[in-house]
């Protein structure tokens, strides 16, 4: 019957556990839907429908179709690390948790390879669609992508042509927005254009078939708005900021390379453009080379900030001065090829803790489509690292002989932690060490990403010397991040921020030496622990030292003083009195002994009593026990 109990118990914890486990699971699983991962999600847009020759005036047109309720040319979707999807101003709005976002357009070729009495798709020779104008004819469809800062004005980032005679159909990304634009919240807008036609009944002019054939211009317009969230409404502490670079002249017009002075004669001259500075930082100090060094701490968000002070289109207030677009620009610091730097390229180059440097980020049209006049607009932020930021410009007037000038505003700064810190943890429990910890596995170092700290390790064993065990240094120099250490011994590892002058030191030992842990726990010298043990001290599993008990003193009885008799004698016999005075006194002495005798006696006699009582009270009690039952018979 117990085992049978037994049974049925081992039974129901066993279901029990698998459920709780199932729970888990699906606990865990949810939470993982929390967390943003790379995913396609199709974004919804209006279709415009207009007769021949329109120029897809979709701007004007107010009653469009939901992309849902019409056939289009193919699907637009978005893919990235998507944390959130929500609304903003009529329009999906996206979190983007980290990265980038790719926009896609997928489509088939079924309308371009459609027969003629059915839609197909023909070729446009407009270059026109609603308020923008094409380098080159639409063709067989047009793909355009715009950005805007405010949902309202749009600037071009893309514009592909005869996009749906392409072979093989287009599957890559058609656009990979930046990471300014998401850092500063930005609309996006694909405009997907394109005119289709079907043959219709034949018309008859004079006995012959002339083939007829019904047109229409079709757009479809998808908008949605991104963004990283990046803590966007932080607040710039003008009183921790710093301002970066200034602008010079080039000296070689289209590679922006060298400088030359800005004179009373120069379209530049009198007035800036705007101004890049620096916020987020704890302190702030400059390297060998001049160079600002910005300090941060665990929180802080060190921003690459720009203030744009002009308009673009009217600078200086004058409407004859401008910013134009380089086509045929380059930059031959950071070695760019020939590109189109449209209004303004911006420039950021990444050096890293190895001296590595990343290939230049290039952000054009940089002016136009992410600078706003007066508004400190985010350009980046910075981890530890050294960077290179250049803006490259041209300014055209109508009125000055040198009417085109190239521009440049170059700058370098670093990034590092403040702290001053290293972390060892323990390579099997993986558990951090404090200072004067004890491993028997080793450890690793970690320096929480502050690559620019400067780390010595001196590893101390010991071996028998002429006083007995003492210490014998085995290695002492630099150590890097992520370094392991195995080897039994005492570890003092030693940090150094060269920025900020600081020092961090920690000791760990590796082994299970009794006379090294003792040195960890208690700073006490190796010659010293010896000396204690040596004198019979233990020492205990954590390092602590017990010292050696002293024997206690042996007690010895107090040897008690010799009473002397009185003898007649000594006394001196002047006269009767005297010799009474001495009888007396020597008969009413008190000594010690005669008082534990009179103590012990009283205490004799109060037990005496007790027991006295306590007989006659069992008695008495008996005996009324006996009269009561005598009674009752």
């Amino acid at each position: 019957m117990i085992n049978k109990r037994k049974t049925k118990l081992i039974a129901s914890l066993q279901k029990v556990t698998v459920a709780l486990l199932s729970t888990v699971i699906l606990l865990c699983s949810m939470v993982g839907v929390c967390y943003a991962q790379e995913q396609k999600i199709a974004v919804e847009g209006n279709v415009y429908e207009f007769e021949k020759d329109s120029h897809y005036e979709f701007s004007e047109n107010t009653s469009p179709k939901s992309t849902k309720k019409a056939d289009t040319y193919g699907t637009f979707s978005i893919n990235g690390n998507i944390a959130e999807v929500s609304e903003k101003n009529g329009v999906p709005c996206y979190r983007v948790e980290d990265g980038n976002l790719k926009l896609y357009y997928n489509h088939s070729n079924a309308l371009l390879r459609a027969a003629e009495d059915e839609w197909h798709l023909v070729d446009d020779k407009s270059k026109e669609i609603d308020e923008i104008n094409l380098d080159e004819d639409i063709m067989k469809g047009a793909l355009i992508v715009q950005t805007s800062k405010d949902g309202k004005s749009w600037v071009d980032a893309v514009s592909i042509t005869d996009a749906f005679n392409a072979t093989p159909i287009r599957t890559a990304a058609i656009y990979t927005t930046e990471d300014v634009e998401l850092i500063n919240g930005c609309y996006y807008r694909i405009i997907v254009a394109y005119k289709a036609s079907k043959k219709i009944e034949p018309k008859k002019i004079l006995f012959i078939d002339i083939n007829q054939y019904e047109d229409k211009e079709l757009a479809e317009v998808y908008e949605f708005y991104a963004y990283t969230d990046t803590e966007s409404n932080d607040s710039v502490d003008m009183n921790q900021s710093h301002n970066l670079g200034s602008k010079v002249r080039v000296e070689d017009f289209d590679g922006y390379a060298g400088a030359k002075e800005i004179n009373k004669d120069d379209i530049h001259y009198g007035w800036d453009l705007g101004n890049f500075f620096v916020s987020g930082y704890t302190d702030k100090t400059t390297n060998a080379d001049g160079d600002m060094v910005f300090l941060k701490n665990v929180g802080d968000r060190v921003t690459l900030w720009f203030n744009l002070k002009e308009n673009i289109n009217a600078l200086n207030d004058n409407i004859n001065l401008s910013i134009t677009p380089d086509t045929t620009g380059y930059d031959q610091h950071f070695e760019t090829p020939k590109m189109d730097f449209g209004r303004g390229a911006l420039i950021i180059r990444y050096t890293d803790h190895n001296n590595v440097a990343a290939e230049p980020t290039i952000y054009t049209n940089y002016l136009e489509a992410n600078a706003t006049v007066g508004a400190d607009v985010k350009v980046q932020l910075f981890e530890e690292g050294d960077y290179e930021v250049a803006l490259d410009y041209e300014v055209t007037s109508d009125e000055f002989i040198d009417r085109i000038g190239h521009y440049r505003i170059f700058f370098k700064f670093s990034v590092r932690n403040g702290n001053c810190m290293v972390y060892p943890f323990d390579v099997v429990t993986g558990s951090e060490l404090s200072n004067s910890s004890m491993t028997e596995n080793g450890f690793r170092l970690d320096l929480a990403k502050s690559r620019y700290l400067k780390i010595n390790l001196k590893r101390e064993t010991l071996k028998e010397g002429a006083d007995g065990l003492v210490e014998d240094t085995r290695f002492n120099g630099p150590a890097r991040d992520g370094a392991q250490y195995a080897d039994e011994g005492i570890y003092t590892i030693t940090v150094n921020n060269e920025y900020t002058g600081q020092f961090t030191v920690k000791k760990i030992y590796v082994g299970t030496n009794s006379i090294m842990r003792a040195h960890i726990a208690t700073g006490l010298a190796i010659p010293e622990i010896n000396a204690l043990v040596a004198d019979g001290a233990t020492i205990e599993n954590d390092g602590t030292i017990t010292l050696a008990t002293e024997p206690e003193p042996v007690s010895t009885p107090e040897s008690k003083p010799t009473e002397q008799p009185v003898v007649l004698e000594d006394i001196p016999v002047n006269n009767t009195e005297d010799i009474e005075k001495a009888d007396d006194d020597s008969i009413f002495t008190i000594t010690k002994p005669m008082i534990i005798i009179a103590a012990a006696a009283v205490v004799g006699i109060i037990v005496i009593i007790v027991i006295v009582v306590a007989v006659s009270k069992k008695r008495k009690k008996a005996k009324a026990i006996t009269e009561n039952q005598e009674d009752e018979k």
